[in-house]
């Protein structure tokens, strides 16, 4: 059983989604090779949809006020810990005096290890993303790019073959007598390279075809009831 497959039913795309979170960055990039080796699809799905600090950071001071006012103060204070004054000032910028003048006055008193600021800044994001079930921070208007579809699990497992493939042995039989100096090797890894690009196109364009079907649907709907 490969590491994917207890993955593939709905919901699992999300739950694999925060296991990656959650874990350090080490341990994340390894788990990303591992899955990147089953699927590349699900690893570019992923890879672009972990949620950072940094990237929280990022959004609009409407969207901040939502997160900051919801967490433990304490652990706002210690995951802003050390950065820069000015970045500190413009994030806090969105709560009211007092609130900001809490989290300050916490960030003065505390003194977090690099790894209790760690364990602060995981803490956010599992937070976030409470959020976000809750619909409380909606990802589709503050960061489309983080959006996870319902059935995204649906559009990632398609058959490969629901399109035309290229034929790999028909191609190898019609390439060109080697060029002096170069070998076999070479040709075989190009090949190999070639076959799971192209894979990954035909998922991909399968996984659009999908969301396009489904669109359609949705749009039919909607004109139904207007």
């Amino acid at each position: 059983m490969g590491m994917l497959d207890r993955y593939k039913k709905k919901g699992g795309f999300y739950q694999l989604l925060q296991l990656l979170e959650t874990s350090p960055a080490a341990k994340r990039e390894q788990f990303l090779s591992l899955i990147a080796g089953e699927s590349p699809a699900w690893e570019e799905a992923l890879r672009k949809r972990i949620l950072t600090i940094t990237r929280v950071y990022s959004w609009d001071g409407q969207y901040l006020v939502e997160i900051f006012s919801r967490v433990q103060p304490l652990t706002l204070a210690n995951a802003m810990h050390g950065n820069p004054p000015e970045q500190v000032e413009q994030l806090l910028g969105c709560l009211p005096p007092i609130s900001k003048r809490k989290i300050t006055d916490l960030m003065a008193e505390s003194n977090p290890t690099p790894a209790e600021k760690s364990t602060c800044i995981s803490r956010m994001l599992s937070d976030v993303r409470g959020f976000i079930s809750q619909g409380i921070i909606r990802l589709e208007k503050i960061d489309p790019e983080l959006h996870v579809p319902e059935n995204i699990e649906e559009m990632l497992n398609l058959n490969a073959f629901a399109v035309p493939t290229y034929d790999y042995d028909v191609a190898k039989k019609d390439v060109k007598p080697n060029v002096v100096g170069e070998s076999d090797d070479v040709n075989s890894q190009e090949v190999d390279f070639l076959k799971r690009k192209m894979n990954q196109l035909v998922s991909e364009v399968n996984a659009l075809k999908h969301e396009n079907s489904v669109l359609k649907d949705k749009l039919a709907q909607i004109k139904k009831i207007a």
